[in-house]
C-alpha cells in the first residue's frame, strides 16, 4: 500500500504544487490521478519514487517513509512508464527491457530471457527484440516501455500519461492490454492522466485533484460519476457523465427477442411479417444488417438484398453504454446481441432498452 500522509510540495518562490494531500493507494489496484494542468498529479506520482521529495508530510510504501530509502534502491523496486516510452535510443529493444535486471546484477542470459518473456506478454513479436526504438511504431514503443517497467517484477508500477502521445485507436488497445496484464499480475499501479474517460476505464479508484494540488474527490469510478463531491468535480467530469455511468451497468439481464432475426436464405419469407425491421444473419449466424420486410422486392436472390447498418454488443460482457451505442447505430433503434464469437443471440428492442435506462436512472439516483 502507498500512503500520502499530509503531503505538501512547495517550490522556491512560494508555488505550491501539492497541498496537504492525504490518500491511500490499495495494494493490487489501479489508482488514477486525474485533474487539470497544474493540479500536481505528476508531482505527486514522482514523490513515490523520490524523483521529487516532499517539503511536508510523508509518502509511505508499505508503512515505510520513502525518504528513508536510498533513491536508486527505491527506484529499482518500482516500475516507471512515461510518455513516449523514454527508451534508450542506442539500445536494442531486448536490451531496453533488460535494463533493470542487469542493474540488479542478473546474468545476461537470464535478463534476456526475462525480456523476451515480457515482450510476448505485452503483445510484441519476438522478431522485434533486436530492433532499435526508432524502428517501432509509437504504440509498440509504449508496449516496450511497459515491458521494461515490469522486467524486475516490481510490486509497484508508476505510469505518467503513458498513452497520451499515441492515436485514439492505439491508445484504446494499450488500455485494454494494461487491464489484461493487471488481471494477471495484480500490481499496485498509480496512473496519471488528464483524460477522464481513460481514468474511468482504467481506475479501480479515481483521485480528482484541484489546481494547487488539493484532493477534490477519491472514489470508485461509478460512484464518482453518480455522486460528484462538488461543482468543480461535476464540471470536470463533463456534461455527459450520465452516459459514462452506463459503462458500469451490466447488460447480462437484458431480455432478448429471437423472432426479430432472419437467415439470409429465408429472407424472402419475411415479406409478410408485420415487424418494421428484422436483423439479417448469414448462414454462420453472424449479423449482416437490418432489412425492412415491407420494402423487400417480390423476386430476386439473397445477393440482391441491401441491408442497412447495424450495431452489436456482447451480451454479459459489454455494459449498457455499448447497448445504447449499438441501438443508435441501427435504423430500427434496436441493438443486436452477439456472443463472444460474433454470432447473433437475439435483439434488444428499443422498449427493453428504454426500460433498462429507466432502471439505471433510478439506481443512480437511489
Amino acid at each position: 500500500m502507498i500512503t500520502f500522509d499530509g503531503v505538501t510540495k512547495r517550490y522556491a518562490g512560494g508555488t505550491v504544487a501539492v497541498d496537504d494531500l492525504g490518500l491511500e493507494v490499495p495494494t493490487g489496484e489501479i489508482t488514477v490521478f486525474v485533474g487539470p494542468s497544474g493540479c500536481g498529479k505528476t508531482t505527486s506520482l514522482r514523490m513515490i519514487n523520490r524523483m521529487v521529495d516532499p517539503t511536508g508530510g510523508r509518502v509511505l510504501l508499505d508503512g515505510v517513509d520513502v525518504t528513508t530509502i536510498d533513491p536508486p534502491t527505491l527506484r529499482r523496486g518500482i516500475g516507471y512508464v512515461i510518455q513516449q516510452a523514454g527508451l534508450f535510443p542506442h539500445r536494442k529493444v531486448v536490451d531496453n527491457v533488460a535494463t533493470v535486471p542487469r542493474l540488479l546484477g542478473w546474468e545476461r542470459r537470464r535478463a534476456r530471457a526475462r525480456a523476451m518473456e515480457l515482450l510476448e506478454r505485452v503483445g510484441l513479436e519476438a522478431a522485434l527484440a533486436d530492433r532499435y526504438p526508432f524502428q517501432l511504431s509509437g504504440g509498440q514503443q509504449q508496449r516496450v516501455g511497459v515491458a521494461r517497467a515490469l522486467a524486475a517484477d516490481p510490486p509497484v508500477l508508476l505510469m505518467d500519461e503513458p498513452f497520451s502521445a499515441v492515436d485514439p485507436v492505439v491508445r484504446a488497445s494499450l488500455q485494454d492490454e494494461l487491464l489484461r496484464l493487471q488481471a494477471e499480475l495484480r500490481k499496485t499501479i498509480v496512473f496519471v492522466t488528464h483524460d477522464i474517460d481513460e481514468a474511468i476505464k482504467l481506475g479501480d479508484r479515481v483521485a480528482v485533484l484541484r489546481v494547487g494540488g488539493r484532493l477534490a474527490q477519491l472514489d470508485a469510478p461509478a460512484r464518482l460519476l453518480a455522486e460528484p463531491a462538488d461543482d468543480f468535480v461535476r464540471e470536470f467530469l463533463g456534461r455527459d457523465r450520465g452516459i459514462r455511468l452506463l459503462s458500469f451497468v451490466p447488460s447480462g439481464d437484458l431480455p432478448l427477442r429471437t423472432d426479430l432475426t432472419v437467415p439470409v436464405s429465408a429472407a424472402a419469407s419475411a415479406r409478410g411479417t408485420a415487424e418494421p425491421w428484422l436483423a439479417l444473419v448469414d448462414d454462420g449466424g453472424r449479423p449482416l444488417g437490418w432489412i425492412a420486410p415491407r420494402s423487400l422486392p417480390d423476386s430476386g436472390t439473397p445477393a440482391d438484398l441491401r441491408p442497412e447498418p447495424y450495431g452489436t454488443f456482447v451480451r454479459g460482457r459489454d455494459p449498457l453504454r455499448s447497448v445504447l451505442d449499438a441501438a443508435l447505430l441501427s435504423p430500427s433503434g434496436h441493438a443486436i446481441a452477439v456472443d463472444e464469437s460474433g454470432r447473433v443471440e437475439g435483439v434488444v428492442t428499443r422498449e427493453a432498452l428504454d426500460a433498462a435506462l429507466a432502471r439505471a436512472t433510478g439506481d443512480a439516483r437511489g
